[in-house]
């Protein structure tokens, strides 16, 4: 059975998509596509992750992007 959302849990979902999306460090890797990345989001939420921050920093984690980008 896939799991089901509230509203608050879609937008969250949402928002850690975009911001990973937009991330500088994203858009310079070849090594992941956004398909990719929504999907290891969904499967973080499914786990029962709801922290933005984890579920951003286990993405850039998946593609070997340093957590901080350099200033």
């Amino acid at each position: 059975m896939k799991p089901a959302y509230d509203t608050t849990t879609l937008a969250l979902l949402r928002r850690a998509l975009e911001d990973v999306l937009i991330d500088p460090r994203f858009l310079r890797s070849k090594s992941i596509s956004a398909l990719e990345v929504a999907e290891h989001i969904l499967s973080q939420a499914a786990r029962g992750e709801r922290d933005i921050e984890r579920m951003k920093a286990s993405v850039l984690g998946m593609m070997g992007a340093p957590l901080r980008e350099a200033a």
